[in-house]
């Protein structure tokens, strides 16, 4: 998936590409498979780099996406938003801090980096 291709999709297919990307990712890392993990989170680093330069139309779709089913998905939307807009991402990764397992640990663990003003800056 190149940069030029995700410049051609409508914001309603880059958001499915990020979900489909984020379900996978959660899964990957569930079952322990680091490249499966690694893959799909280069995906989403596109498609994040691709909603950023979309501007409002591209944050919305993000904040959207806060809301889906899958909490990887909710979780990876949470983290990006911290980003442009904590207010409405703090209280979807405090919700997932209540989670066990991977997802929970890693939303509390990037709300401590963002309280700590340690949360790496988006790219």
């Amino acid at each position: 998936m190149t940069t030029k291709n995700l410049q051609t999709l409508s914001v309603l297919e880059l958001t499915g590409l990020y979900e489909k990307a984020g379900t996978a990712y959660g899964e990957a890392l569930e079952h322990g498979t680091a490249k499966a993990a690694n893959k799909q989170y280069d995906v989403i680093a596109a498609l994040e780099k691709e909603f950023k330069r979309r501007g409002s139309e591209g944050q919305e779709a993000v904040l959207r996406a806060m809301s889906h089913e899958s909490r990887w998905v909710r979780l990876l939307a949470a983290g990006f938003t911290l980003h442009f807009d904590p207010p409405k991402a703090v209280p979807v990764l405090q919700e997932i801090t209540l989670l066990r397992g991977t997802c929970g640990f890693t939303a509390g663990k990037i709300l401590e980096l963002w309280r700590e003003g340690r949360l790496p800056p988006e790219e």
